[in-house]
Parts: C-alpha cells; sequence; structure tokens
C-alpha cells in the first residue's frame, strides 16, 4: 500500500460521485486508523496497566495528519486509554478536512463547497482520479476473495478496520463477502500476517481496531435510542 491506513479507510467510506460518507460512524475507524499507524510506526506505544496510549521521542517524517494527531496525543496532560483519544481525535476541528486534503494532494479526491437546503456551506469531496482507491481495492479483493497466503501489515489492518465498521459491504459484493467471510475473519483477526512485527506492537493494533470498533457502536446505539 503507498497510502496511510487512515487515507485508506477515508475513500472506502467516500462516495465517489457524491463526496459525502457512506456511513455515518466512519469517525470512530479513521481514528483507530491513525492509532493504528502512529502504533505501527511506534510514535506512540500502548501502557497496560492502567491501559494508556503513551507518547514516544521520535525524528519520523508523518505527514500533516498524522503530526496532528500525534501531537494531539503528545500535549495531553495526562496518558489516556484507546477510547478516549479514539473518541477525542474523531471530534477535533478539522479532523476530516486534514485527512481529505492529503487525498486531495495526491490527486485522488477533488474539494468542493455544496449547499445544505441552499442554506447551509458543506464541504465535500468527490473523486478526482480512481486511480489510489482502485489499486487498493483490488489489493483488498485479491488477499479476501483470491489468495489463502500471508497478508502484508498495512493491507490486513486495512480490511480489519473496514470489516470493524461495515465499510466492506459498501464497496464489495455481498455474495464474495459471504463465500469468503472465513477468509475476511482471518485476516481481520491477524492471522494472516506476513511480517514479522512485534507481537506487543500487534496486540496494540488489535486493540485500537476493538476500541474503534466499540465507539462506534455507542454511537450507533445513542443515537437509536
Amino acid at each position: 500500500m503507498d497510502i496511510t491506513l487512515p487515507q485508506a479507510i477515508l475513500l472506502l467510506s467516500l462516495n465517489d460521485e457524491t463526496g459525502k460518507t457512506e456511513d455515518g460512524y466512519y469517525q470512530p475507524a479513521l481514528a483507530g486508523a491513525a492509532l493504528a499507524e502512529l502504533l505501527l510506526r511506534r510514535t506512540i506505544e500502548l501502557q497496560d496497566s492502567p491501559e494508556a496510549v503513551m507518547p514516544l521521542r521520535h525524528r519520523e517524517t508523518l505527514g500533516v495528519f498524522l503530526s496532528m494527531c500525534d501531537q494531539e496525543i503528545g500535549g495531553a496532560p495526562k496518558p489516556r486509554d484507546l477510547n478516549y483519544w479514539i473518541a477525542q481525535l474523531a471530534n477535533q476541528k478539522d479532523f476530516i478536512a486534514t485527512l481529505a486534503d492529503e487525498l486531495c494532494h495526491l490527486g485522488a479526491l477533488s474539494r468542493e463547497e455544496t449547499r445544505v437546503f441552499g442554506l447551509f456551506a458543506r464541504t465535500v469531496w468527490p473523486e478526482a482520479s480512481p486511480d489510489l482507491e482502485t489499486a487498493l481495492k483490488q489489493d483488498m479483493a485479491h488477499a479476501m476473495f483470491e489468495d489463502t497466503g500471508p497478508v502484508n501489515e498495512e493491507l490486513c489492518l486495512t480490511i480489519a478496520l473496514a470489516n470493524a465498521v461495515d465499510l466492506l459491504s459498501h464497496n464489495f459484493p455481498a455474495e464474495l463477502l459471504a463465500k469468503h467471510a472465513d477468509r475476511v475473519v482471518a485476516i481481520s483477526a491477524g492471522n494472516c500476517l506476513s511480517t514479522s512485527s512485534s507481537e506487543a506492537v500487534m496486540d496494540a493494533v488489535n486493540r485500537a481496531i476493538r476500541a474503534a470498533n466499540a465507539v462506534a457502536e455507542s454511537a450507533s446505539a445513542s443515537i437509536l435510542n
């Protein structure tokens, strides 16, 4: 994958024509993707007892979006757990716009201003070029529906995050997902990884994914009730 985990999840979340999101609870998935990316890059780590996200000193060039998330975590007055940071990052001002602008710079999206009921301004990001998303979906489809071997780290986590908040159903045929359900579950559980990432890092990443799913489910339940 030539894009970050949050960039991949946003591409899967947006309707290509309207530039609006396909799912109302995609923000937790994006925040979970940001934390997963930072964990993989070892710019943060997850402390166990009590659970807390800890910033680490590093010289990594992260890009605007990941730097914003990294600085928010590093500037906190005290350590917080994964659920806190997923909710906090998802509600950050310009959280989506900063990430979408990165994809505009890469040529995948365009930025447009629309009006809701002719009154309220709204920014949308329709597709500018299908190349990045097409390549991403081809890689995901191959891993889920054709291959039976190991899957690289980033692709495995993209599938896991997308599966956690039901984005796969918006992007792939239902019959294929049903036919290969066991493979999708295995990938999402991290059982197909081809890399040598440490167990501790992968466990932390999977916990970030589960936390993102929990926050999304909580948001959904609060709306329904």
